[in-house]
């Protein structure tokens, strides 16, 4: 059977999650410019904006900067889904 993620996953969702999720704290312009190196910045914020609706990630606003977004990953591990 087959998942909303399994189906919606492509190799940037997995390059994301790879990269950032052992990171304590990650904000959304640092994954924007990691993902800046394949694709364009338009196309790394629906990136990103996928992940937080498949519940992969979660966004917290950062204490210091109210600004500032800080990027929570609920899930670590995407072997399961490919």
């Amino acid at each position: 059977m087959t998942t909303k993620i399994q189906k919606a996953l492509n190799i940037h969702h997995i390059r994301v999650v790879k990269q950032f999720s052992k990171t304590n704290e990650v904000k959304i312009s640092d994954i924007e410019r990691y993902l800046a190196e394949y694709v364009s910045i338009p196309t790394a914020r629906k990136i990103i904006h996928q992940l937080n609706d498949l519940n992969i990630i979660s966004f917290d606003q950062s204490i210091a900067d109210k600004r500032v977004k800080i990027v929570r990953f609920l899930i670590t591990n995407l072997d399961e889904y490919m």
